[in-house]
């Protein structure tokens, strides 16, 4: 999801007023001009006339575009992810555990990194993190809540890390885990590679914006979104739909499988519950970002109407530095909000698999209830982490847009002696 704040709307500068030994007299004033000075409102001006508000999208079309926008991103690259290259990390902990190992180990490593580098952006620019944040200017000063999901995000993704490589490492000592270790190792490596070349490839295409640019005033913290503003129906539509879809897309799989997990099934299979898996990314993705765009929108229309959902082309270099600091709190996020949910299902399965076997449960029904059990836990946690997630993605765009800010070099003034 891509949640870039807008730059606050440069308000014209004052004209300057002639002094009196150059103001013409009455005899040669020309007529006045009618010249209509901008209302100096909040941190914007008033639009320009050369440019029409835009054109507010309908929900479906704005939802079919928020699709196209994470179709390469999201969609296509989760089927190579989880398609292609978790399958060979998971026949690999069976195979060659040592390579697996170290695969796994380089995960780790990467992901510790990064989050001391995410944690190092943040901190260098505290006071706009905060507001980034808190999505409130007049919190900028607090740095408790912040650090303190920060310091969760820590916790969750290295637990989920250290446990998918343990598990590797005592399955070459306790066969029996195996399969547990395979399901880890995927899942680690879909978590992190899916986030990192999501948000690598994010700026290449953007199909909707919400807001006016041209002029219209805007509230102090522009698009941000406060903990108020991402209410509980919205976190709950969000969950219950993020449960529907990763239901049915586990069952899609599931069929499409055989029943059985991608790194036992036939690679070109493999693929084909990667792309079920990356489709189910896309629609999930499109709902957040849809649900979240409506709040800014409602939120910026407290300033001015014109702060509309509306279709927007644009295409960035992915490779600017701007750009490239979207791999620090965002990527974060969204391995956090992977790893951590699949880590408690994958535990939850595995506790429940042998009663449901000692009960006689058919494979279909036994397939079943894994599968809503998965669902179960994605929506929950979905649901109820979204104000958090929204809140983190909010911190890296306000501090890589303060970052990247050029401000303008001071002329120095004029020599007097040498003025004619």
């Amino acid at each position: 999801m891509a949640l870039t704040t807008p730059a606050t709307a440069t308000t014209p500068a004052t004209a300057t007023t002639p002094t009196a030994a150059t103001t013409p007299t009455a005899a040669t004033t020309p007529a006045a001009t009618n010249v209509t000075t901008p209302p100096p409102t909040g941190t914007g001006s008033a639009p320009s006339p050369a440019h029409a508000p835009p054109k507010e999208a309908g929900a479906l079309s704005f939802f079919a575009m928020q699709n196209v926008r994470h179709a390469i991103p999201v969609a296509a690259v989760r089927t190579v992810v989880q398609g292609v290259v978790a399958p060979e990390l998971a026949r690999a902990v069976a195979t060659h555990p040592n390579a697996a190992i170290a695969t796994q180990a380089a995960l780790t490593a990467w992901s510790a990194g990064r989050r001391i580098l995410s944690q190092r952006h943040s901190e260098a620019n505290p006071t706009k993190a905060n507001a980034g944040f808190t999505g409130d200017i007049t919190r900028e000063g607090n740095s408790l809540s912040r650090r303190a999901w920060q310091a969760v995000q820590t916790v969750g993704i290295a637990g989920g890390d250290l446990a998918a490589l343990g598990l590797t490492v005592a399955s070459r000592f306790q066969p029996e885990l195996v399969p547990v270790a395979q399901a880890a190792a995927a899942l680690q490596l879909v978590s992190h590679l899916q986030a990192q070349v999501r948000e690598g490839l994010r700026p290449l295409i953007n199909t909707v914006h919400v807001g006016n640019e041209h002029g219209a005033p805007k509230p102090a913290d522009g698009r941000n979104l406060r903990s108020q503003d991402v209410g509980w129906s919205m976190r709950g539509t969000f969950g219950a739909a993020t449960a529907g879809i990763d239901l049915l897309a586990q069952m899609a799989m599931q069929h499409t499988l055989g029943g059985a997990p991608a790194w036992q099934a036939s690679r070109g299979l493999a693929v084909g519950a990667g792309a079920i898996a990356g489709a189910a990314n896309m629609l999930t993705s499109s709902v957040e970002d849809h649900l979240v765009e409506t709040a800014q929108a409602q939120r910026m229309q407290a300033a001015d109407p014109s702060h509309v959902r509306h279709l927007h082309w644009e295409s960035k270099n992915p490779f600017k530095r701007e750009e490239l600091e979207r791999q620090f709190e965002r990527v974060d996020a969204r391995v956090f909000n992977t790893l951590v949910p699949g880590m408690i299902a994958l535990g939850l399965t595995q506790a429940m698999r042998p009663a449901m076997v000692d009960a006689g449960w058919h494979p279909d029904r036994r397939q079943s209830a894994e599968a809503g059990l998965h669902a179960a836990v994605v929506g929950l946690m979905g649901g109820a982490l979204l104000a958090l997630t929204v809140a983190a993605y909010q911190m890296n765009d306000t501090v890589r847009k303060d970052n990247n800010k050029k401000p303008a070099t001071p002329k120095p003034p004029a020599d007097p002696g040498h003025m004619v």
